[in-house]
């Protein structure tokens, strides 16, 4: 049953994309590059989704095991607290706490010194593109607070 719901939502993503597409017609030149980007990246993620229905095997049954459950609320809190945050310590300083404390909690019996240093590092370094992305290059403001 997995598997056909799989099929069905990508051919509904791919026909939404595509009246969303023809939403774009009437945008200039440089006003419709990213949304028909996004529009064309969401079209090829639903065909590879589309196409992979039919080779995975369709998962069993059953209900959510409580670790998983606990998991999923803990997760839920930490979105919360970090966007009771953002405006607080800012975008790069809540967000590499933010990223940090959900690789933290999803990986918590491999976790080593090397390991935390190198995904606080690769989140900084992914934020501050962003940032950069955002910010100076399409003029979109980002939450400042005390810090970054």
């Amino acid at each position: 049953m997995k598997l056909k719901a799989d099929r069905i939502f990508a051919i509904i993503l791919i026909l939404v994309a595509i009246v969303f597409w023809t939403q774009t017609k009437e945008l200039q030149y440089k006003c419709y590059i990213f949304p028909r980007l996004i529009l064309i990246m969401l079209i090829i993620l639903s065909a590879v989704m589309f196409v992979q229905s039919f080779f995975k095997k369709s998962m069993p049954k059953g209900k959510l095991p409580k670790d998983n459950l606990k998991y999923i609320v803990i997760s839920i809190i930490i979105v919360f607290v970090w966007i009771a945050l953002i405006n607080v310590l800012g975008f790069i300083t809540s967000g590499v706490i933010f990223l940090s404390s959900l690789t933290f909690l999803l990986d918590l019996q491999r976790l080593t010194i090397k390991k935390v240093v190198s995904t606080i590092l690769i989140y900084i370094l992914v934020l501050i593109a962003f940032w950069i992305a955002f910010h100076k290059f399409l003029l979109v403001p980002l939450p400042t607070g005390h810090f970054i």
